[in-house]
């Protein structure tokens, strides 16, 4: 069981805050090398190597332990238990069978496709951890994931890129589950660190942490655009939510392997990443930490005291779902005017930006108020740079979907309130049939309304927005744009009330004390006997009616 702990902590990374110490006996004072490392970060994989694990409830515990093939575990029998399998798509070139990797490509600024190719494996696999494959089980054997090189992209160190498809499938009493794919494509390189050089190796994302090969993630530009290209067992259902710009959802049909050809396309983009560290020898940093401890409720207990019983280190790590966490550290020390000040400043400035191009299939992902409306197929996308969200998927509210998200206002080094500030992106799309579904649309096209709210409610018209009906895919596209993260959370507004004539539109909201309702109006339109109201922002009556 030597080498379980380190893996099942690593799965919970991005997922919970991640809180680590080194345990030694009660100390009478505090250690002076004492110190805190807080971090957002979304730009590296929750989970980073192959297992097999099973499940009573809510709890986890990992599977052979000594056996040389982790299925042959007596107490983890996928035909009586609840089972959650984690690995990676192997290429299609190797697999016929079961979920894979057809190609990814990169696609250049001309439209035209260059074809990545195969370099090698992103490590080793430490052969407590390995499995074999279980056909029937929709299990391949436990693999590596793959390091791509694309002819003319290149990046700050080289032109390697790390294609990472990592999947989690649950297995309940040997029936599998569809699984969740998380997807992602990121420029890297890697160097030898000696295995006691820990400094050096805080940075590495092995998939086996006993390699000698260290890979890092390297920086490049934002907007380059790939295409992944899956060959899938299940067709995606549900929604899609990922990091990349313009995204392009295209799904075929089942092939003569049963497999169904899915294609996501878009580009890469910078997401801010912020890691601050608090040492007790420094006197400011030492006043921040108990500052930012009285703050979070779930750093209260980890007073200096606490923390130097505890070995003297504390790693806290938090993902892209930690909205309300980073709401609250941006708050301490708030002026009156609402901007952040003192240690809340700190938060609101980029340390970073990590470029970042990620896809997560889940069939189980589902926005929050929507009901009726069948999952069995693909329904939407959503995707965003901000460094953290109020929830993974828009809510609906009975009249519009929301998304709320937060960031630090700065790009990394930046001053200047407007200049340095960093800008906001947001892609969203739905299918024709969930569209009017949601909204319930019988007939005709719908006007659209896209807006971007600050805190306080009102309305940004700085942004951007486009979109509408894109005839060729049958799927409704917006984007926001230019937003900036002027307070902490920045609400997106999108509005279909129905019309039955007109042309898809897009607009933005003008300010008002609600303006969820300042774009709809009623109408009555008569027709002999017949009486139909139209809602709408221009709401028009059908052909042969007339406005009474």
């Amino acid at each position: 069981m030597r080498k379980r702990l380190p893996r099942i902590l690593s799965s919970l990374i991005l997922v919970a805050p991640l809180l680590f110490s080194i345990s030694t006996p009660a100390q009478a004072a505090v250690d002076p090398d004492s110190y805190v490392v807080m971090q957002f970060r979304d730009d590296i994989d929750a989970i980073t190597a192959p297992g097999l694990y099973k499940y009573v409830g809510a709890k986890g515990s990992p599977c052979g332990a000594e056996y040389e093939d982790l299925w042959d575990d007596p107490a983890c029998a996928p035909a009586t238990n609840t089972l959650q399998v984690y690995n990676y798509l192997p290429l299609c070139a190797d697999e016929k069978v079961l979920n894979c990797i057809e190609s990814v490509n990169w696609v250049k600024t001309d439209g035209t496709e260059v074809k990545g190719a195969f370099k090698e494996n992103r490590g080793s696999l430490d052969p407590d951890f390995t499995f074999s494959r279980k056909e029937k089980l929709n299990v391949g054997a436990s693999i590596a994931p793959q390091i791509f090189t694309f002819a003319g992209l290149s990046h700050s160190k080289g032109s390697s890129y790390a294609v990472t498809g990592h999947v989690t499938q649950d297995i309940v009493n040997g029936v599998p589950s569809a699984p969740k794919i998380v997807a992602s494509i990121a420029p890297v390189y890697s160097e030898n660190v000696a295995l006691d050089d820990k400094e050096g190796r805080t940075e590495c994302f092995n998939v086996n942490a006993n390699d000698v090969k260290c890979w890092k993630f390297a920086a490049s530009d934002a907007g380059a655009v790939f295409k992944l290209n899956l060959k899938l067992l299940s067709k995606p259902q549900g929604w899609i939510s990922g990091r990349v710009t313009a995204p392009k959802v295209s799904i075929g049909s089942a092939d003569a392997s049963k497999r169904f050809d899915v294609s996501i396309t878009g580009a890469n983009l910078s997401i801010p990443i912020l890691t601050k560290r608090y040492d007790y020898s420094n006197s400011a940093k030492q006043s921040s930490w108990v500052k930012i401890a009285t703050a979070i409720k779930d750093l209260n207990a980890y007073t200096w005291d606490k923390i130097s019983d505890l070995g003297g280190e504390l790693v806290s790590v938090y993902g892209p779902n930690f909205f309300n966490t980073f709401n609250q550290l941006v708050a301490i020390e708030r002026e009156a005017t609402g901007k952040p000040a003192g240690v809340g400043k700190e938060f609101d400035v980029a340390d970073r930006l990590s470029q970042v191009w990620r896809v997560v299939l889940d069939p189980t992902n589902a926005p929050t108020g929507v009901s009726g409306c069948a999952t069995t197929d693909f329904q939407g996308f959503v995707s965003s740079n901000a460094m953290t969200y109020g929830t993974a998927l828009p809510k609906y509210d009975g009249t519009t979907m929301s998304y709320d998200v937060a960031s630090p206002h700065y790009n990394p080094g930046g001053k200047d309130y407007d200049a340095d500030a960093f800008k906001g992106r947001y892609d969203l799309l739905l299918t024709e049939a969930y569209a009017k579904c949601v909204w319930n649309l019988k007939d005709g096209v719908p006007n659209v309304s896209v807006e971007v709210q600050k805190t306080d409610g009102t309305t940004d018209n700085s942004v951007k927005v486009t979109g509408g009906l894109n005839s060729s895919t049958g799927l409704y596209e917006f984007s926001a744009v230019g937003f900036t993260f002027s307070s902490p959370k920045i609400k997106i507004k999108l509005s279909a009330p129905p019309t039955k004539d007109g042309t898809p539109t897009v607009t933005q909201a003008a300010p008002a004390a609600a303006p969820a309702k300042a774009t709809v109006k009623t109408i009555s339109c008569v027709k002999g006997k017949i009486t139909k109201k139209v809602i709408g922002a221009n709401p028009k009556c059908p052909a042969g009616f007339k406005n009474k």
